[in-house]
């Protein structure tokens, strides 16, 4: 393992820039182009990002914000190219394929083996380089599986409220249960939005009946009614949690053991990981044969 400031372009600069293709890879910035791998990313004033139809419409944002690029079609990008390929994690999620002076990055943010019920599944291509998230490499979380059981086992109890980190999976819980379920106003538009095949689902009521998907940020703005019904946190690892609630950690990022088995999965000679858990990972990996570098991200004092 080693530690490297740079690898096929890809460095640390306040953010993940790759320099051909010229892109932000992690969060998009204002007055530059990033890459939007999941619909539910913020996208800040002025910020222009490479998106899929789907994750834009879901995203709400004008054409002049977004470059819409239909899954499996390079797109020619100054010096060098971009291809979007599913992710399997989100409706319009995508992994970015990138190519420039003959070599080729696969960078993944979120990704799953097995695709949630809303998208199509895990589309890979061969790549030179694997560009991984690596922040939950020791954690763990429940898979799709494990959340479908719950669901299940949730319906078929009285009034209950789960509380969701990630909106977007509000549409994959519909489809599980063919729309039977009762939803926050705001999570409503982005069903509209997705234009997904499920039935149209019901208003929280006046009454407190079957299950309630909420958004988590807006926890406080529960309805009275519902207030007094348990409550279970659908959110990452390390997410603050009411005592009174159950957490059930879930994320699209890769964590744990699926992190391991994505990259093994993808094949490519390299990985380049980053994130908290990038050396943890990196070691695994070097154990097993796998040539690993962990990109340096420089430690910043806050400014005070």
């Amino acid at each position: 393992m080693t530690v490297v400031d740079e690898l096929a372009g890809v460095r640390w600069r306040r953010g993940l820039a790759c320099r051909l293709p010229r892109l932000w890879l992690d969060t998009p910035r204002p007055g530059a182009l990033g890459l939007l791998t999941d619909a539910d990313m913020p996208v800040p004033p002025r910020a222009r990002v490479l998106a899929t139809p789907v994750a834009a419409n879901l995203a709400a944002l004008t054409a002049g914000r977004a470059l819409q690029v239909p899954y499996g079609q390079p797109f020619q990008l100054g010096a060098g190219a971009v291809e979007l390929l599913p992710s399997g994690a989100s409706l319009g999620g995508a992994i970015a394929r990138l190519q420039a002076k003959g070599q080729s990055i696969l960078a993944v943010r979120s990704a799953t083996l097995d695709a949630l019920p809303s998208c199509p599944p895990l589309d890979l291509r061969e790549a030179d380089v694997l560009l991984i998230d690596a922040a939950l490499a020791d954690a763990h979380t429940h898979t799709a599986a494990d959340l479908h059981t719950h669901l299940h086992a949730a319906l078929a109890g009285g009034p209950h409220v789960w509380l969701l980190q990630d909106a977007l999976l509000a549409l994959d819980l519909l489809l599980w249960a063919d729309g039977a379920l009762r939803v926050a106003p705001m999570l409503q538009r982005l069903v509209q939005r997705s234009g997904l095949p499920v039935l149209a689902p019901q208003s929280p009521g006046r009454s407190p009946a079957g299950l309630l998907l909420w958004p988590l940020s807006q926890a406080a703005r529960l309805p009275a009614a519902w207030r007094a019904a348990p409550q279970t946190v659908i959110a990452e690892p390390g997410q603050t949690v009411s005592p009174d609630a159950v957490h059930l950690p879930f994320s699209r990022r890769l964590a744990g053991t699926a992190l391991d088995a994505f990259v093994a999965h993808a094949a490519c000679p390299t990985v380049l990981a980053w994130g908290t858990g990038a050396e943890s990972l990196a070691q695994r990996l070097v154990s097993r044969g796998q040539l690993c570098h962990v990109l340096r991200i420089p430690y910043q004092l806050p400014l005070v």
